[in-house]
């Protein structure tokens, strides 16, 4: 295009439309100290799809008087001016919403290359983003008119919990007139929302430059070389470009810090305020210190009512905001767990019930003024009654006055002392109910007490109205009388205060609030695009958690704290399954991801689940249970554990399991083990919750170390093996039910009965012995199956496993395996050992797994620890893992080293059950595992040579086929 001027620019000016652009974003690395941002430039990644919707068919239209508009690709409007500069056209444009696109065209240029950067909203907090796009001449609408583009509505972003979008950037409000010098000062420093100050380079070639110029546009800057600078959104960063050797270059440059000196503890409150001021202008960076100084200060003292503690909660929030808005995602776990503590002292501390027991002191201390009334009316009439009378002690009617203005005040004497015991055990709403309930009783008693006085001393009357007498008697019939209604005041002031509801309001907040915090960490994993970020994230907020949890069991919120749980667990392995069902799939703004856990959603998913439920959460020594029968009902159990014993219990079972051989003081060991676990992990459920069918499944989702329990081996309080009494599937969380469902009804249903695809014994073997008697005697398994392809030695490797990964209902693999059981090395080097071949040493790691192409929906890892690995809040990560990713429905797994031959003739007992009885899959491993228990003597029982396997998932979508034969149960446990 032209250089644009008033001489030679058309009538209506330039209008110009951009091609597919070139993004890049900039964005904050927050160290793992919690330092200063390290700020880079990276790609847009799936949450950041926004931005190319934004610049698709981008608009630019220069007008003759030097005014700019542009419209971006979704419809939003930008408008500003245009100047010549040193041989470039220099465009600023800002929208109603506060965003800007700032840009360099060259001039002379027919076909320019617009270099520019947008500042604007981003999922949370703001986002800076280089854009580079070809803009070539556009026949648009005449001058003053809008384009004729239809504005391009952006759809509905997913709901994701969290922090609200962000607000327009603006002046923080001055707060009330309670602040200090120090923090008038501070206020005014930070007011100033232009370009004028230091700032320290953050990005780019530019390392420090001082702004001179009051706001808006910095113009050939020495320091820019000639380019241009703007706040970004925020104000606390400043974002430009500036010429380099390749071309026009980012520049992101940051406020010098303030210094905050000088504040006391008084200034707590005020520091509150201007950090939330400073939060709702955009302004984080500024607010993150003035926010965190108040944290320091309030943490000088323990909070001073629930006031205090409200202000407190509001602090955490923000300080969560700012971390969130700055990436400093390392700062996140610690500022939940305060969040965590403030809410529960708020709702189960001794200021929970406050509106109680104010009611409370009100009534105690009116009911104490009463009764300090009644005693003084009760000695004077004791002194009237012992006054000379005519010669005789006390005038008519003295000693019946007396009696009743005693009665009266040992009735609110009494009244008064259990009054004074009410309150001192409150632990929730019922609690308050049940007190509210009993003092109302207590006022209900004196006051029939004091109308029975009242009525008799009226009925009887003075002895003589004109006498002495008669100014006695009507003064304590009064006092009385007020009584009555003074305690019928307080009843009803009781009732219009519902000290219960009150209660029930106060824990009802604490539910919503605790979904909203917990929503937090959701929005932390869905802001991370590395699986092992997400993983590591959630087990850093697990502290966060586990305090939640207990706070809604305390509460008698079960529900909402399985969902909580649910929350805490399996997070990033539910997005790569939802990721990988969504694959083909046109991507949605956001992250392809699995949707957030709500209490709502839990109790539906419950509801469609097709088997009872036992999930686990380990919190310290406290063991919560919650267990779900068919149909979604919800019954929790919780006890205190020695968590210390139980850890012993299960690394002892792993070390017992490892032996080589045993003896019978190694078998007493083991089932001592069993037993100790069976009691506290399984003796403990109520009876009538779980089915009575034993082939009927029950989903177990263990928690921490519970993942390397053999729940199948459990021994209960009758001396008999869980898998007696039913059949075990292992799920790391419920939540991964919708989409491994999802596979397991929307995938093809195979015509015919299963088949099979087996790779045996490889060789050679890189490691571990050959596997030449299982090879031989696989005939058992492939004589019943109709169609089956067995690979053995050498074709038994990783480039046949990628040609036969497509085929087949049923993978086998018969080999060694070796799990990495801890975080300290690679779980997701964990490996199948299969044969080697041309470019590949025939390991198998997990990593590599999901890549394969598995259709197959059961999955035979009949080799060493293929269940195993590093134990993290997202589950096992090990082999289980990688191959549920990769698309089966159903795995059978193994805990720990298994025998050869123990291994081949139960997997042989399993395929009779499954493919020739026509069981379901995980009722048919039960059945193989009951036998061979039952096989064994009583004086001679090693549980570990079938224990190890377990089936983890939901089960086979193949139909097992008609059995060929009735069903045998004879002799089956």
């Amino acid at each position: 295009m032209c250089t644009p001027s008033a001489g030679d620019m058309a009538a209506d000016g330039w209008s110009l439309i951009g091609h597919t652009p070139t993004i890049t974003l900039a964005e904050p690395a927050r160290a793992p100290d919690g330092g200063p941002p390290d700020w880079r430039e990276v790609v847009p990644r799936s949450r950041d799809s926004f931005l190319t919707r934004l610049f698709t068919g981008l608009e630019l239209r220069l007008r003759p008087d030097g005014s700019a508009e542009a419209r971006l690709g979704t419809g939003t409007p930008l408008a500003g001016t245009w100047r010549s500069q040193s041989g470039h056209v220099l465009v600023t444009t800002q929208a109603g919403d506060g965003s800007t696109l700032d840009g360099l065209v060259p001039a002379g240029d027919a076909r320019g290359e617009f270099d520019a950067v947008y500042t604007g909203r981003g999922r949370v907090g703001g986002v800076i983003a280089h854009v580079r796009q070809s803009l070539v001449p556009h026949q648009g609408p005449s001058s003053g008119q809008e384009p004729a583009q239809e504005p391009v509505q952006e759809p509905a972003q997913e709901s994701q919990p969290g922090p609200p979008p962000e607000p327009q950037p603006g002046p923080p409000v001055p707060a009330g007139m309670d602040e200090s010098a120090a923090v008038r000062e501070l206020r005014t420093r930070l007011n100033r929302a232009s370009l004028r100050g230091r700032w320290l380079g953050a990005l780019g070639p530019v390392e420090s430059l001082v702004v001179t110029e009051a706001e808006g546009l910095v113009e050939r800057g020495q320091a820019l070389g000639g380019g241009f600078l703007r706040l970004a959104r925020g104000t606390d960063v400043a974002a430009g470009l500036a010429p380099g050797p390749g071309g026009w270059t980012l520049v992101v440059l940051v406020r010098a810090p303030e210094t905050l000196t000088g504040f006391a503890v008084e200034d707590r409150p005020a520091l509150r305020r201007l950090g939330a001021d400073l939060l709702t202008a955009g302004r984080h960076a500024q607010a993150a210190p003035v926010l965190d100084l108040a944290a320091e200060l309030y943490g000088h003292d323990p909070p001073r009512g629930a006031a205090e503690l409200i202000d407190r909660l509001g602090l955490s929030d923000a300080r969560i905001r700012c971390a969130f808005a700055e990436s400093a995602y390392a700062r996140l776990p610690g500022l939940l767990v305060t969040a965590a503590e403030s809410r529960r002292e708020l709702t189960l501390g001794p200021r929970a019930f406050n509106p109680w027991l104010d009611a409370l002191r009100f009534v105690r201390s009116s009911a104490e003024a009463l009764n300090e009334t009644l005693v003084r009316l009760a000695d004077l009439t004791d002194a009237h009654r012992r006054r000379p009378w005519r010669g005789r002690t006390g005038p008519p009617g003295a000693d019946a006055l007396h009696a009743a203005a005693e009665a009266s005040a040992a009735a609110t004497g009494s009244m008064c002392a259990a009054l004074r015991e009410i309150g001192s055990h409150l632990d929730g709403p019922e609690a308050v109910e049940a007190s509210s309930e009993h003092a109302d009783r207590l006022l209900a008693r004196g006051q029939e007490t004091l109308g029975a006085a009242a009525r008799r001393l009226a009925s009887a009357g003075p002895p003589d109205p004109g006498a002495e007498a008669a100014t006695p008697h009507e003064t304590v019939t009064l006092a009385i009388r007020d009584g009555v209604e003074t305690l019928a005041l307080l009843r009803a002031h009781m009732r219009r205060s519902d000290p219960a509801s009150a209660a029930r309001f106060v824990r009802e907040q604490a539910r919503q609030a605790s979904h909203i915090t917990a929503g937090y960490v959701e929005t932390w994993r869905a802001l991370l695009d590395d699986a092992w970020e997400k993983i590591l994230s959630t087990d850093m907020a697990l502290p966060f958690y586990e305090r939640m949890v207990t706070l809604l069991l305390d509460l008698d919120l079960p529900e909402d704290a399985l969902a909580v749980s649910e929350m805490s667990r399996a997070r990033a392995f539910a997005d790569a399954l939802h990721a990988a069902g969504e694959a083909d799939e046109e991507p949605s703004r956001g992250l392809i991801g699995a949707g957030p856990v709500d209490r709502t959603a839990l109790l539906g998913l419950l509801t469609s689940h097709e088997s009872a439920v036992v999930e686990y959460f380990l919190s310290g020594d406290l063991l919560a249970i919650w267990v779900c029968s068919r149909g979604g009902q919800v019954t929790s159990v919780t006890r205190r554990i020695d968590r210390a014993r139980l850890a012993e219990d299960v690394a002892e079972f792993g070390r017992l399991a490892r032996t080589p051989r045993h003896d019978a003081g190694s078998r007493t060991a083991t089932a001592g083990v069993l037993s100790r676990l069976g009691a506290v992990l399984w003796d403990v459920i109520p009876d009538g919750l779980l089915p009575a069918d034993p082939d009927e499944p029950v989903t177990v989702v263990p928690h921490a170390e519970l993942f390397r329990v053999p729940f199948s081996a459990l021994i209960d309080g009758s001396g008999s093996y869980l898998v007696e009494r039913h059949a075990i599937r292992v799920l790391p969380a419920l939540a991964l039910t919708p989409d491994l469902t999802s596979d397991l009804t929307s995938g093809p249903v195979p015509g015919g009965p299963p088949t099979l695809v087996a790779l045996v014994n490889p060789s050679p073997m890189a490691e571990g012995e050959s596997l030449d008697w299982t090879e031989r005697r696989f005939g058992a398994i492939t004589s019943m199956y109709g169609e089956h392809v067995l690979h053995t030695g050498p074709a038994a490797s990783v480039a046949t496993l990628r040609e036969v990964a497509g085929q087949g209902t049923v993978l086998y693999f018969g080999t060694h395996a070796r799990a990495v059981p801890d975080l300290r090395g690679d779980p997701l080097a964990s490996h199948l050992v299969l044969a080697p071949s041309a470019g590949h040493d025939g390991i198998l790691h997990a990593r590599d797994v999901p890549a394969l192409g598995i259709t197959a929906d059961l999955v035979i890892l009949a080799a060493c620890e293929t269940g195993a690995g590093a134990v993290t809040a997202d589950g096992v990560i090990g082999l289980s893992r990688a191959f549920l990713t990769a698309g089966p429905t159903g795995l059978i797994t193994t805990l720990y080293p298994v025998g050869e031959r123990a291994s081949l003739e139960l997997m042989a007992d399993f395929h009779e059950s499954w493919l020739l009885d026509g069981r379901e899959p995980v009722s048919a491993l039960r059945h193989a595992q009951a036998r061979a228990a039952s096989s064994q003597r009583a004086s001679a029982r090693e549980p570990h040579l079938w224990a190890a396997f377990t089936f983890f998932g939901l089960g086979s979508r193949t139909p097992a086929g008609v059995p060929i034969r009735t069903p045998n149960t004879e002799g089956t446990p």
